[in-house]
């Protein structure tokens, strides 16, 4: 990430990580997020901050899918381990940029940190947002899971944005 990519989401915790998944950098909310300074980040190891640790088969497995539909962006839900010891829950976005290396934009998120993690790529996003789109206009507006299914489209539509934001960014 250059410097202005960095100073153009100054309250967003973002971390710049190299394609073989060492930490590059990361801006002052990352670091508080993580609870780390830069200095700290880049000698960590990659999967420092998972709260489950690394199942090699599982991570390669999903890299394989991964590669195999064109390195899509990615976003989703994790918990995370801080570096004094707490757990998080997270919310993440990742685009890979032009250098190989990888924009990974992080957000508190208010869920249970025994949530399961979540990986969605633009197009499931985008596909999920749809469906329930049209699952709303089915249902009439009293019916008891409008609320609900509206609820979804406010996260699918949150999600694809963040995606297409974080595309643009990592682009510039």
């Amino acid at each position: 990430m250059n410097r202005s990519d960095k100073d153009a989401m100054p309250d967003r915790p973002s971390v710049t990580i190299n394609a073989d998944g060492t930490y590059a950098d990361a801006n002052r909310a990352a670091l508080e997020l993580l609870g780390v300074t830069l200095d700290q980040l880049r000698t960590s190891s990659p999967g420092r901050f998972a709260v489950e640790p690394d199942e090699p088969v599982a991570d390669e497995a999903f890299r394989e899918a991964w590669e195999s539909t064109g390195r899509p962006d990615l976003a989703g839900a994790t918990s995370i381990r801080r570096a004094d010891g707490r757990t998080v829950r997270i919310k993440f976005a990742i685009h890979q940029q032009e250098d190989g290396s990888f924009l990974a934009l992080l957000d508190p998120a208010g869920e249970p940190v025994a949530a399961p993690t979540t990986v969605f790529t633009t197009g499931d996003v985008l596909a999920a947002w749809r469906a329930a789109e049209r699952k709303l206009e089915a249902l009439t507006p009293d019916h008891p899971d409008a609320v609900a299914v509206q609820a979804d489209i406010v996260e699918f539509r949150a999600r694809y944005q963040a995606l297409f934001e974080r595309g643009r960014h990592g682009a510039s």
